[in-house]
């Protein structure tokens, strides 16, 4: 099963989907879904989620290297080393973080695709663009490219970066020997933080250049800023809960908590993610949501798909650590304790 190796990835900007490879300990992914990021969020779903390091960025192919704090034990990832041939089958793989990981079949169309003066893979194993950077696999299981574009003007068509073009990537990064490193966009040379690299330029063409030590932290402003004050105050790690922009995903207990805000209405939600409804419901267990409703003050119950959900909301113009800080934590406290409640007694099912 290739499950373990795909990661999923989050920024305060974006969200996508990487690839693990254990012999070089690096998650690979899209240079666009990290850029402007010194750290990202990854997890997969045998790996808790962790913060990584963004050690590689090269935007002439799109690829970012990233080094997570805990590494995963995991055997050696196959690599194609035999070209891949129009209508073979391939696998696209890809995943949003806190949902299953999404498979696609489909087949090779065309080999050595331009697009924007590289050759990629084309194939019909479409996948959304929050997948950007996951793995594409050949019909043997091994890494054969790494998604990169879905084509617009051609639904359910896609581009992969060829895996062979991925490992020179790689091996041009490892030898720099553990230092970060860029590829510059205008002389495509792969440049290693070093004492005597210029900032800001590339020494061998005068191309502006950026390093991965040169990419600020996040620092959140306005509502975002208020709202990661509260998950702090709260005792959880705002950097670890960003999943894109204006959206957090926190773990209280056995519960998934997501808040968000919606600057076009100014709402602030919190929607703690409960349970999954029982395969036949019973009049019982709507009957109890319903009753809690009229018990609880600031929370809401309701069905999201078969999710059970509780929910809180509150407008921006009287968001403060003071004021809101409480009915979050109230949030929390009943999340956890009403998803034991729906198992036990009502046999809802555990997400």
């Amino acid at each position: 099963m290739l499950s373990p190796y795909v990661f999923q990835v989050a920024t305060p900007f974006s969200t996508g989907t990487g690839v693990y490879l254990p012999e070089f300990g690096l998650v690979v992914t899209n240079e666009h879904v990290v850029r402007d990021n010194s750290t990202v969020v990854v997890g997969s779903e045998d790996t808790s989620e962790q913060l990584a390091k963004v050690v590689y960025l090269d935007s002439y192919y799109d690829l970012a290297f990233l080094k997570p704090s805990d590494k995963p034990t995991l055997p050696a990832l196959l690599l194609a080393t035999t070209p891949l041939a129009v209508g073979e089958v391939v696998t696209a793989v890809g995943q949003h973080f806190g949902h299953p990981i999404r498979v696609s079949d489909g087949r090779v169309l065309e080999l050595d695709h331009g697009h924007h003066g590289i050759s990629f893979i084309l194939h019909d194993a479409w996948q959304e663009a929050a997948h950007s950077g996951g793995p594409l696999f050949n019909s043997k299981g091994e890494l054969a490219g790494i998604n990169m574009y879905d084509i617009q003007e051609g639904k359910g068509r896609a581009l992969s970066l060829p895996a062979e073009v991925v490992v020179q990537c790689l091996k041009d990064y490892s030898e720099g020997d553990g230092h970060a490193a860029a590829r510059c966009f205008g002389c495509q040379s792969v440049i290693y933080e070093t004492s005597v690299n210029p900032t800001g330029y590339c020494p061998k063409c005068g191309a502006e250049l950026t390093l991965p030590g040169m990419v600020e932290d996040y620092q959140p402003t306005g509502v975002s800023a208020t709202v990661e004050a509260i998950i702090k105050t709260a005792g959880h790690s705002p950097q670890m809960a960003r999943r894109g922009p204006n959206l957090w995903s926190i773990r209280q207990g056995s519960a998934i908590i997501q808040l968000a805000y919606h600057e076009d209405s100014g709402l602030v939600t919190g929607d703690a993610y409960l349970c999954s409804l029982p395969d036949l419901p019973n009049a019982n267990l709507f009957a109890f949501l319903l009753r809690e409703n009229c018990k609880l003050q600031q929370l809401t119950f309701s069905t999201f798909g078969r999710d059970i959900v509780l929910s809180l909301l509150i407008y921006d113009r009287y968001l403060t650590v003071e004021t809101a800080l409480p009915r979050f934590e109230h949030l929390f406290a009943k999340a956890d304790e009403y998803d034991n409640v729906l198992v036990d007694k009502f046999g809802a099912k555990w997400l």
